[in-house]
């Protein structure tokens, strides 16, 4: 008896069998663990902070079009970006970014009444006002919306719908 328990004993050594019993017998430490981490709510998105972040984006993007710099934004839209104008006209990417030059008649602008209507953790939509006086005194608003989708981690715009505001 003694010899069949020694044979027993060396076969669920040499098979590793003896590890995979007290694994068994005794659950992991950490067997709660991954439970809880799968259990564990993602935190919540911070709109207030995305607005913000957005909003930034938004300024300095209207900065760099304001100067006639493209770079900013062609970084800053996604390959299948779309424009509608405020005159109804619709732009894919490379037309949009064909049409910025630099604006010399243009004197301030504003961006106001931002709202960030919806946002989840890919994807927002915000809308504003863009205010803008002319050097001749003149100005105008636009009410802007524009779609964001975040792709390899950073917020990039999808789309943008400018109607005037009368």
């Amino acid at each position: 008896m003694t010899l069949a328990i020694a044979a027993l004993a060396a076969v669920m050594t040499f098979c590793n069998l003896s590890a995979l019993t007290k694994k068994a017998e005794q659950p992991p430490q950490n067997a709660a663990a991954p439970a809880r981490q799968q259990n564990t709510p993602k935190p919540a998105l911070d709109k207030d902070a995305l607005k913000r972040e957005l909003v930034q984006m938004e300024m300095e993007m209207t900065e760099a079009s304001m100067k006639g710099d493209i770079t900013l934004i062609a970084k800053n839209t996604t390959d299948d970006f779309e424009l509608t104008n405020p005159d109804g006209k619709v732009q894919n990417k490379n037309q949009a970014l064909a049409d910025v030059k630099e604006e010399k008649n243009i004197k301030s602008w504003t961006l106001t009444d931002a709202e960030l209507v919806s946002a989840n953790d890919d994807s927002a939509v915000l809308k504003y006002v863009m205010g803008v006086v002319l050097k001749t005194g003149q100005s105008g608003k636009a009410r802007v919306t524009d779609t964001f989708v975040k792709k390899d981690g950073r917020w990039m715009i999808r789309s943008e719908q400018q109607t005037l505001i009368r």
